[in-house]
């Protein structure tokens, strides 16, 4: 995090110039950390190139390290002959070029491997790939039906008071229900475990944004100020996609895959004494 106080020397005064000019950044470098919300103003996430900036104005920017993209053997949670479930790392999109679904053809020679539900670029976790396109079809159905159990961790800020809770808002139109339980309370922030009925867009983040519970290092649906310095330094939303279960639908066994939070989630734990 580097972090600068707009003095009455400074003559540029838009985000954008200002911080390719303390960064010592192109102007194509400087847009791409405002598109991606690393930069603060007065503890606020901003993102728009021209906004106006005035003496005494704070200026936060979070320097992100390069993900790590390729795929590791040990993400494997889960395979046969007919799925592969792997825990995402957080920052690796879920299919298209360069993605986990392209590193995975890649590393086992095998162009029909295809996601078949999708984590945020941010999110971490389980998810399930099909080996072949029957494969994908069936599990498509056991999506659409509801029957997979898809459990979630996830951090956010402020104390959470109740020890479960239901919140079942409706989002754009559609039922959406998601079910929460408190794992662990502390001063700025709790640790909750989610599991959803419904799989519409964003519907953790848009819930527990609309019950005053964002989730840590969320960009879009949380916009009041950050005050806890060490929030505003986390890169990315602390959503975990925790454990799936489900019948699989050609052996009839009941599958449950968890995995494990990955370390820059349980650093977030630790800085904020949430650890179980």
């Amino acid at each position: 995090m580097r972090k600068f106080i707009l003095t009455h020397e400074d003559s540029i005064h838009t985000l954008l110039n200002y911080i390719t000019g303390k960064l010592t950044l192109s102007k194509k470098k400087a847009k791409q950390l405002l598109d991606k919300r690393m930069v603060f103003v007065n503890k606020k996430r901003v993102w728009i190139a021209s906004y106006q900036l005035k003496e005494g104005d704070s200026v936060e920017v979070i320097i992100q390290e390069q993900p790590h993209s390729e795929f590791q053997k040990d993400a494997i949670l889960f395979k046969d002959n007919h799925y592969l479930i792997v825990s995402k790392p957080p920052d690796v999109i879920t299919n298209g070029p360069e993605s986990l679904e392209s590193n995975l053809r890649k590393h086992f020679k095998d162009k029909y491997i295809q996601a078949v539900h999708r984590l945020d670029k941010d999110t971490s976790g389980a998810i399930i790939f099909a080996m072949n396109k029957d494969a994908f079809e069936q599990m498509k159905t056991l999506f659409k039906k509801n029957l997979m159990k898809k459990v979630y961790r996830v951090i956010v800020r402020g104390r959470v008071g109740k020890q479960t809770f239901t919140i079942d808002t409706p989002l754009r139109g559609q039922n959406a229900v998601t079910h929460i339980k408190l794992l662990k309370r502390g001063k700025d922030a709790s640790y909750l475990e989610v599991n959803t009925e419904t799989g519409r867009t964003h519907q953790i983040r848009i819930h527990l944004a609309s019950a005053g519970y964002p989730v840590i290092g969320e960009m879009e649906y949380d916009r009041k100020p950050i005050e806890h310095p060490l929030l505003r330094q986390i890169p990315r939303q602390m959503l975990h996609a925790y454990q799936l279960s489900f019948v699989h639908p050609y052996t009839q066994k009941a599958i449950s895959v968890t995995a494990p939070v990955p370390a820059d989630f349980d650093q977030c734990l630790k800085l904020l004494g949430l650890e179980e």
